[in-house]
């Protein structure tokens, strides 16, 4: 249901600003190329991501996009969609899914601002930890699918082992 917009006012600062700030105060490694757009980049365990924020002011959605650049051989492209589905069926926030035109994963996350007036810091570190938690996590089980067994199953079982006891 879309509201009357014509009849309401919506005062919302640029959520990329508030973005900026806060991965500034964290000194992190970070590149504004728009208005609308920030690029983070993170250290993750297993990769270098390069988190980009991309503010849909019209529509009023804030996209949160990780590329995890693992580039998929056509003849994996059926079986890695499968593992995809697999694995986003366990994602509480956010999905991975398979670009067609680059052939690699990403990981995307959608959040919707109409009707707030701030994007609050709680907000943002929550989201840039949920996204690195998640591809951290799931990065392991794509490398396996890739390069060991191409068993969806097989992968994501191998990759989220729990360890029981200490070394």
């Amino acid at each position: 249901m879309r509201s009357d917009s014509e009849n309401t006012f919506n005062v919302f600062n640029n959520p990329i600003d508030e973005i900026e700030e806060i991965v500034n105060s964290y000194e992190l490694d970070f590149l504004r190329n728009t208005l609308n757009e920030l690029i983070l980049s993170y250290k993750g365990l297993w990769n270098n991501y390069e988190v980009s924020f991309n503010w849909d002011q019209y529509n009023g959605i804030l996209q949160v996009n990780n590329n995890l650049n693992i580039l998929v051989p056509a003849k994996l492209i059926k079986k890695i969609r499968i593992m995809i589905s697999m694995i986003n069926e366990k994602i509480v926030l956010g999905y991975f899914g398979f670009s067609i035109k680059t052939k690699s994963i990403y990981f995307r996350h959608n959040i919707s601002l109409r009707g707030m007036n701030n994007f609050s810091a709680e907000q943002v570190e929550d989201c840039i930890d949920r996204i690195i938690c998640d591809c951290d996590k799931y990065f392991p089980a794509f490398q396996i699918f890739l390069h060991k067994k191409n068993n969806p199953e097989f992968a994501i079982k191998s990759a989220l082992l729990e360890t029981l006891g200490e070394a």
